[in-house]
């Protein structure tokens, strides 16, 4: 006897799962057998695997290290200050993929059909002989899902065939909707103006029917970007990795090829613009400045024709060095007090944008005044560039947009104090060349216009050279304007796939199997309502559990068989040492047993029956009696249904000794339920029944009472005051978990004297047998007749 523990028995976890599900082992392998075919069948016919393909640029940045070499950074009017992480948005930008669909004609793609071995179309970026170009792709009429044949004529083809695959000759015509046009041409056809090409990347001739699709660069392009990942080595490197995932590896490779090129071209784009906008600023003011210069030289030419000047005392010349050298200090305080407007008319320009134009900062000396125009102009055209990629909301922008706010108050203080500055230089300036002009009004009026002629033409002179040197070092820097990356790698593929990746595959449908494998069986014995196992009797009540008895056939039955060595015997061998146990326990003989159950069909009959009979094999007098007066189901068994029993026995027309009958066993002894009149049962409680069982219990050993259910009626828990032990028998499959539950707390239940279950019924779970215990007990192969012995066991 095995007693249950209100906690429960501490029990492995892998045995409590293989006692649960080794039962249905096949059913677990033919999933698995079925889900890893599916897998098979999905890779080699369905899948189509995707390959990986890598290239590396690194990007100029000064703030990680990387900056253009001064010489470089001489020629160019602006130089540009890159930050990776903006580089990295733009890269991995719509508009930089839309021009790559646009290049390599990706709006266009063409497809091969499923072919022997394959159930799904795939790419035919390098097995269809041509290529479509559209002549605007933006103005194409997309086909969506919608798949187009296509189809050619060779040539001395009379007859023009749908597909044909093997043919190394290249086709003269395509056929689209029945219509032929011609090859690199432009075509009018109902899709727009088509150019069909020969395709430079065929590898080997489609072995399937052709197909095509047609998309508009903006709304395929973003197809392609979720596949581009765009990543940074570390936050310390300016090495930008670009990875992109494609089913064909030439194509991948021929995107991101095609992406470094047009970024590189952007940001050339980008600096010749900076610089041609300098020069058409330069080139406007050199035309301005020649024209006042020529005016000049004329005006001299023609006051030395009508005054006949020809030369100046050596007085003169003194004065008129310290007047010019005075003077010309004016005309560049006052260039640089215009420079000055023109730098705050640019600093309170509120437009961001690559075409707004820095003021040259002439004849300003200033490096801190220098370096923040230079940052206030880098940071617009940041922000411009931002603009034409993201959105204005995007953190990177708005960062931007407020280093912009931050830095124009710096440059307009700093504007405000050198106007102080240079306004009273030209004020100190003017004063001493008040006092030479003084001088000078001793000098013939004459000469002293010329000396003011002269003057001027130096100015404009010295002017027109700067602006002369500006103008070729803008064209130097527009020449050798240069990307503000270099590509480290160019696009290299994997030669193995990346998906779907076969082992992790066959894994998922392994672990998919066997989980609903799982999932089916654990719902199954969830589901039930029924008790299965022991542990479910043993959480549910605290009654222990005596015995577990296999369910047999009938032909196995104690009381037919008649074997001492067979699974029937052994069991209720165990049934019986258990009694006996629990009468040690409780320091007493259990000779009185009560057997009885909650609901009927649970077995109690089969119980009591081959109970008596293994106590009577053991060499004790037992006697069985029959109790069930409303369904002696013991007294049709046992065949004394129509002989006198315990009901004539309580109506008083028999004797004790008068209906007790014999049975086939010289030990066991029958009380049968009688003939029986409707108050049986209450002549129960009569003081007849306590005569009866002292009988019964002086002359025998044991004395088994099979009584009635205790839920439907009462006779059994009121037979529990004469005898010494309860069986209460559930029934594997049978006995509903709900009346299990309520054991504990049910009136009649605590009514019966030291009661125990007997588990009975167990029947094999799963496809293959194993009992149905839930710690793995099994007897269907250890007390099993060999077939060779049978004769002479039963002679024993």
């Amino acid at each position: 006897m095995q007693t249950n523990k209100k906690s429960g028995n501490e029990m492995n976890i892998v045995s409590v799962a293989i006692n649960w599900y080794l039962p249905y082992w096949p059913l677990f392998v033919l999933l698995i057998i079925l889900g890893l075919a599916g897998a098979w069948a999905y890779l080699k016919y369905y899948a189509t695997p995707v390959y990986e393909t890598y290239a590396t640029i690194m990007v100029k940045d000064e703030k990680k290290g990387v900056d253009e070499s001064g010489v470089l950074e001489a020629l160019q009017i602006y130089p540009t200050k890159n930050i990776v992480e903006n580089e990295m948005e733009v890269i991995h930008s719509r508009k930089l993929m839309e021009k790559v669909v646009d290049q390599l004609q990706l709006y266009a793609p063409i497809y091969e059909g499923p072919t022997k071995g394959k159930m799904k179309a795939t790419s035919a970026y390098t097995s269809s002989p041509i290529v479509i170009s559209a002549k605007r792709p933006e103005d194409l009429k997309e086909t969506g899902e919608l798949d187009v044949p296509i189809a050619f004529t060779y040539d001395n083809d009379n007859n023009a065939g749908e597909f044909e695959g093997l043919s190394n000759r290249k086709p003269t015509e395509v056929i689209i909707d029945g219509k032929h046009y011609p090859l690199e041409k432009w075509c009018t056809t109902p899709y727009g103006e088509l150019k069909f090409d020969y395709n430079e990347k065929l590898v080997e001739p489609a072995q399937g029917p052709l197909f095509f699709r047609l998309h508009r660069p903006k709304n395929i392009a973003p197809s392609f970007i979720s596949n581009l990942e765009v990543r940074s080595a570390s936050k310390l490197s300016t090495t930008i990795t670009l990875v992109l995932k494609d089913e064909v590896p030439e194509r991948g490779e021929d995107i991101l090829n095609k992406l470094l090129v047009a970024y590189n071209l952007l940001s050339i784009e980008e600096k010749k613009g900076t610089a041609a906008n300098t020069l058409e600023f330069i080139e406007s003011r050199l035309v301005k400045v020649e024209r006042e210069l020529d005016s000049i030289e004329n005006t001299i030419q023609s006051f030395r024709t009508s005054q006949g000047v020809v030369d100046l005392s050596q007085q003169s010349k003194q004065y008129l060095d310290n007047v010019g050298s005075n003077d010309r200090k004016i005309a560049d305080l006052s260039m640089q007090l215009a420079a000055l407007d023109e730098m705050e008319r640019y600093v309170n320009s509120r437009e961001n944008n690559t075409d707004d134009v820095v003021p040259a900062a002439v004849g300003i000396s200033d490096p801190v005044l220098s370096d923040l125009m230079q940052k206030l102009y880098n940071a617009k055209v940041e922000y411009g560039k931002l603009m034409n990629s993201t959105a204005e909301n995007n953190p990177f922008a708005t960062a931007v947009a407020k280093e912009i706010e931050q830095t124009r108050p710096l440059i307009l203080e700093k504007l405000r104090s050198h106007r102080i500055n240079l306004e009273a230089s030209k004020k100190d300036l003017t004063a001493i060349s008040g006092n030479y002009n003084s001088m000078l009004r001793s000098i013939p009026q004459k000469e002293r216009e010329l000396m003011n002629i002269s003057r001027e033409q130096v100015i404009k002179k010295s002017i027109y050279n700067y602006l002369l040197e500006k103008r070729e070092q803008t064209a130097l820097a527009s020449s050798s304007a240069v990307s503000d990356s270099k590509i480290i790698d160019y696009a290299k593929s994997n030669l193995v796939p990346v998906s779907p990746k076969k082992s992790l595959v066959y894994f998922a449908v392994l672990a998919g199997s066997i989980g609903l494998a799982i999932g089916l069986v654990s719902a199954r014995e969830m589901l039930n309502k029924k008790i299965l196992f022991r542990s479910e009797i043993e959480s549910l009540t605290s009654v222990p559990v005596i015995a577990e008895i296999a369910a047999n056939k009938e032909s196995e039955s104690l009381l037919r068989s008649g074997s001492k060595v067979s699974v029937v015997a052994e069991q209720f061998r165990h049934l019986r040492a258990a009694i006996g146990l629990v009468g040690r326990q409780k320091e007493m003989k259990m000779k009185r047993i009560l057997i009885t159950s909650s609901i009927s069909s649970e077995g109690k009959t089969y119980i009591s029956t081959n109970l008596a009979r293994s106590l009577a094999l053991a060499g004790n007098k037992v006697v069985l009696v029959d109790l069930d007066i409303r369904k002696p189901k013991t007294s049709t068994i046992m065949g004394v249904v129509d002989k006198p029993g315990v009901a004539d026995f309580l109506e008083g027309t028999k004797e004790p000794e008068e209906i007790i009958g014999s049975s086939m066993d010289q030990n066991l002894y029958i009380v049968s339920a009688g003939s029986g009149i409707e108050n049986a049962r209450e002549q129960i409680l009569s003081g007849r029944l306590t005569i009866l069982l002292n009988y019964l219990n002086a002359n025998f050993d044991y004395v088994i009472l099979d009584a009635s259910p205790i839920d439907p009626v009462s006779d059994s828990y009121v037979l529990s005051d004469y005898c010494d032990i309860t069986l209460f028998i559930m029934r594997h499959g049978r006995t509903p978990k709900a009346m299990v539950q309520i054991l504990d707390s049910n009136s009649k239940f605590k009514a019966l004297k030291n009661p125990h279950i007997v588990f009975n019924g167990i029947r094999s779970r799963g496809i293959k047998g194993m009992y149905g215990y839930s710690y793995g007990y099994g007897y269907e192969n250890v007390y099993r007749e060999k077939p060779s012995r049978k004769s002479k066991l039963q002679r024993v």
